[in-house]
């Protein structure tokens, strides 16, 4: 935990605790701006029809990437959507208002088969809660058994990398990075499966947990 000391709104401290992503580099992300607003929805003329069944008129459509993810020959796709912002979507994750899902083709149509609500930080980073529709789409990458997005912040980000098991039918994180400046270079700290930490299905990411693991990783590499 970073230290913390005098009064700051429920949404600072928890951008400080989240902060621990990065502790490990020796920098502290409680410079990030802690006031959000919500932001327009996606126009619906500009959503794919393939997606549209999966973007509710209130949402914003931030990314989405088509790619053979499975292998098969077939188009699946991998998409971010932010679902309309509340107040108490603005300090606890676990009302983190975006989504990151893949998408397979099933009888010629697109459907939900995974997806994680706690991959894209919309809660406590800014640039993603207040992201125009589609600003996010070079954060996000797609390719056969792989998917990549990565949390751009002011300073720094962190990423996440998903692999598809085709044993387990299931996506899983198979790396997570963090990193910030640190003088006139960059401090990145990663951490991976199996070596650093256990299976974890793509739905069941924490990234409080993963970021305990990334800075005892950073305190190893001191």
């Amino acid at each position: 935990m970073i230290p913390f000391h005098g009064h700051q709104s429920p949404r600072c401290r928890s951008t400080i605790r989240f902060g621990k992503l990065v502790t490990a580099c020796g920098v502290c992300l409680a410079a990030l701006a802690c006031t959000a607003s919500p932001t327009g929805t996606s126009s619906t003329k500009n959503i794919p029809d393939d997606l549209r069944a999966f973007v509710a008129p209130s949402d914003t459509l931030l990314a989405y990437k088509f790619a053979d993810l499975y292998g098969d020959a077939t188009t699946a796709a991998v998409i971010i959507i932010r679902h309309k912002t509340s107040e108490k979507s603005d300090y606890d994750f676990d009302n983190n208002p975006c989504d990151l899902m893949v998408l397979r083709r099933k009888n010629g149509k697109l459907v939900e088969v995974d997806h994680s609500t706690k991959a894209v930080d919309c809660t406590y980073n800014d640039v993603a809660r207040n992201a125009p529709a589609m600003s996010l789409n070079d954060n996000l990458s797609a390719s056969p058994a792989n998917i990549v997005y990565v949390n751009q912040k002011d300073k720094g980000g962190s990423s996440f990398q998903f692999s598809w098991s085709k044993d387990k039918s299931t996506w899983y994180l198979q790396r997570a990075t963090a990193s910030n400046p640190a003088g006139n270079s960059v401090a990145t700290v990663g951490a991976a499966y199996p070596t650093d930490f256990a299976w974890t299905p793509m739905s069941s990411v924490d990234p409080d947990a993963i970021a305990e693991i990334l800075e005892n990783q950073g305190k190893t590499t001191e």
